[in-house]
């Protein structure tokens, strides 16, 4: 691989944080940045299973709580969620204006960080503060703000993915701590949901590049 090609093209910026890593050796840097997009790769397929499951397990309760197909956009018109989040409302306008509005193609239109948050302090409260019954395997102990927090924390993860940055070193060092870290929180939600194993198992590919990954060297 030649690197000034690489450097070219993703722009001395970028390669420039890994090459700085590797100590200035600019073959590893360019093995570490492609083990970075394969690893990104296990991950956006197993967190976008990990989103449609959870909107689709909010989506659910929420009919049935406000015995309402159409439940998200009046809710929103309600106050259901913070003045600042116009992100629905601009869906659906996208969606009404074409004549092709349909419940089914907003929720699937609406971001990562709509469904996180759900269980902000605000949303949670007006939505009776019953969301919690969409984790049956939830222990006790795990309130909504923990929740809230934790999902935050894999949505950043989420948004580096969609913006190609690195998710294989912290804090200038090569390292899978971040990653794990991530993946261990979005497991846990997948049991908290109740999703079974031998659906989880076809999207999680991400053991053999954490593998490489804590080899590399």
């Amino acid at each position: 691989m030649n690197y000034l090609d690489f450097e070219n093209v993703l722009s001395i910026p970028r390669i420039g944080r890994y090459k700085s890593v590797c100590g200035g050796d600019e073959q590893k840097s360019l093995e570490l940045y492609l083990l970075n997009v394969e690893l990104s790769k296990d991950f956006y397929a197993l967190l976008g299973l990990f989103e449609i499951a959870l909107r689709n397990a909010v989506n659910k309760h929420y009919k049935e709580v406000f015995s309402d197909e159409d439940w998200i956009i009046n809710q929103e018109r309600k106050g259901f969620f913070p003045p600042e989040r116009k992100n629905i409302s601009a869906e659906y306008s996208k969606l009404a204006i074409t004549n092709s509005y349909t419940h089914g193609k907003l929720i699937a239109a609406l971001t990562f960080g709509v469904w996180t948050e759900m269980f902000s302090t605000h949303c949670f409260g007006r939505g009776g503060r019953t969301l919690l019954k969409i984790f049956p395997n939830r222990p006790k102990g795990v309130n909504q703000k923990i929740i809230h927090k934790e999902l935050k924390e894999i949505k950043t993860f989420r948004n580096k993915l969609a913006h190609h940055e690195p998710i294989c070193f912290v804090e200038n060092k090569i390292s899978c701590e971040y990653a794990e870290n991530i993946l261990e929180k979005t497991l846990k939600y997948f049991a908290f949901l109740g999703v079974p194993e031998n659906v989880l198992c076809k999207f999680n590919k991400t053991e053999s590049n954490l593998q490489k990954l804590k080899a590399f060297n």
